[in-house]
């Protein structure tokens, strides 16, 4: 058995049908662009790398207390973007809107794992969903598709949990496995 793995906090996201097409879509702009497989989309928290096993007790800790308080509650998934830029993409994703559980979580997780050794993330948190990775000069057509599809509606998507997940590799790309799941709070409607 390993004393390390490779791990991150992320919220699950099942894949709605407009997302479905997106992904398609996305699939037949050819080798540079790779998307993300549709049963393994997620919103990361926290990417926290190789890992000690022996932290991982305290990790789920820090998850429960990062997730005190916050209620589960509905983010719409609105337009497409890229990091770093439209013109320059590494990263295409869907934006998530109504989704401040998810900034405060997020600000919890850095806060409170700092002291286990994991440093701070330098760029604020974006709340979003990867859909694919760029992998070397896109074709023309995704400059297109960023920019036909800035403001489009994909659903919304249920944030009722967040997951502690072990990235393990594969021929095919990675396997995600959850080890740990933390639910939020029930909202109640009275």
């Amino acid at each position: 058995m390993p004393d390390s793995i490779r791990v991150f906090i992320a919220v699950p996201i099942p894949a709605t049908p407009a997302l479905r097409q997106i992904l398609a879509r996305l699939g037949l702009l050819g080798g540079a662009v790779k998307p993300v497989d549709v049963d393994n989309l997620h919103v990361t928290l926290k990417f926290l790398g190789q890992t000690p096993i022996d932290q991982i007790p305290k990790i789920v800790n820090v998850m429960r207390n990062a997730a005190d308080g916050e209620t589960a509650f509905t983010a719409e998934i609105i337009g497409l973007g890229a990091f770093p830029r439209p013109e320059r993409p590494s990263v295409v994703w869907a934006g998530l809107h109504e989704a401040d559980g998810l900034s405060r979580m997020a600000e919890r997780l850095e806060q409170r794992l700092a002291p286990l050794g994991f440093p701070s993330e330098r760029r604020p948190f974006h709340p979003h969903l990867t859909l694919a990775r760029v992998r070397r000069k896109p074709p023309a057509d995704l400059a297109d598709l960023l920019r036909n599809r800035r403001v489009t509606e994909f659903g919304s998507t249920d944030i009722e949990t967040i997951q502690l997940f072990q990235s393990e590799p594969g021929p095919s790309g990675p396997r995600y496995r959850s080890l740990s799941t933390v639910g939020l709070a029930s909202s109640t409607n009275c």
